[in-house]
């Protein structure tokens, strides 16, 4: 290939992403004509949004063009797309815990808008594999942050608003999410003929290390379900590098499990109400 025509190459592809510094120094932005959020920082829901927004947008209009895992000029924006960064916000302590809740809830809900995005079941075979993996594996993590912040707002609830409809509700349908997105986590798994093997070893890897974080908040009959698809799993799937990912996390689970078990099996405590101060004046004596 001549130097000329690799040049010619190269600048359709070094154009996809575009930096302008405008005079009070904010970077702007751009893929393939669509303004995205900056990479260089941890991204909220907003950030979140923006580039939904603008893949959708990209999307529509020519195939084959969302940003790549491991590719030379879009990995970037998929590194930060998945970055663990992105969780300090919401584990910010000083920041109000019901605010911090949402802010998960609602990096959630954009997240599984993107796989939507990448995921494509008509197709034989997955175009966007690996992304679209990798966005699964890092939902869980952030499924279960969501989880945490969910269990500590509750805590600091009276009885009488945990009890509140409403919020027993929220409760439900957090439990029902996780466990769903759990299930849907291990079925990819099983897609051997729509996910490459290098890709299904790689999400393998990953899922391995997110699922514990989650399976500790998990109902017991669902971790007991779960239980029994990953031990089926680690023997009789068909590439050995996943039989031996789930083999290896099996036993971290079923300790988790027994642990649950054996809190469940705990007589409750009374409540111990704490006497009230008596802040009446004395009665004077004659």
């Amino acid at each position: 290939m001549s130097s000329t025509l690799a040049r010619r190459l190269f600048w359709p592809l070094a154009i996809l992403l575009l930096v302008w510094l405008p005079p009070l120094g904010a970077a702007e932005l751009f893929y393939l004509g669509q303004r995205i959020p900056d990479i260089h920082k941890p991204w909220r829901s907003g950030d979140y949004r923006q580039l939904r927004e603008a893949l959708e947008q990209v999307d529509s209009t020519q195939a084959n063009a969302l940003p790549r895992r491991s590719g030379e000029f879009t990995g970037p924006i998929y590194e930060r797309m998945v970055s663990p960064e992105n969780f300090r916000p919401q584990l910010n302590i000083y920041a109000p815990l019901e605010l911090r809740q949402n802010e998960a809830r609602e990096v959630l809900f954009e997240l599984k808008e993107l796989m939507r995005l990448y995921f494509d079941f008509r197709a034989k075979q997955q175009p966007y594999a690996a992304e679209a993996l990798g966005l699964m594996s890092y939902s869980l993590r952030q499924q279960a942050i969501l989880f945490t912040l969910t269990t500590e707002f509750w805590m600091t609830l009276s009885q009488s608003e945990q009890s509140n409809p409403v919020r027993l509700q929220g409760l439900r349908e957090t439990k029902a999410a996780a466990a769903m997105l759990s299930g849907s986590a291990l079925d990819y798994l099983e897609l051997t003929q729509a996910f490459g093997r290098d890709e299904l070893l790689l999400y393998s890897a990953e899922l391995s290390q997110q699922l514990p974080e989650l399976f500790v908040h998990l109902p017991a009959d669902v971790q007991t379900q779960l239980l029994a698809r990953i031990e089926k799993l680690s023997t009789s799937h068909r590439y050995q590098q996943v039989g031996q990912d789930m083999a290896a996390l099996l036993p971290v689970l079923q300790m988790i499990h027994e642990d649950v078990q054996r809190k469940l099996a705990q007589p409750v405590k009374p409540e111990v109400k704490t006497p009230t101060l008596d802040l009446s004046a004395p009665t004077s004596t004659q």
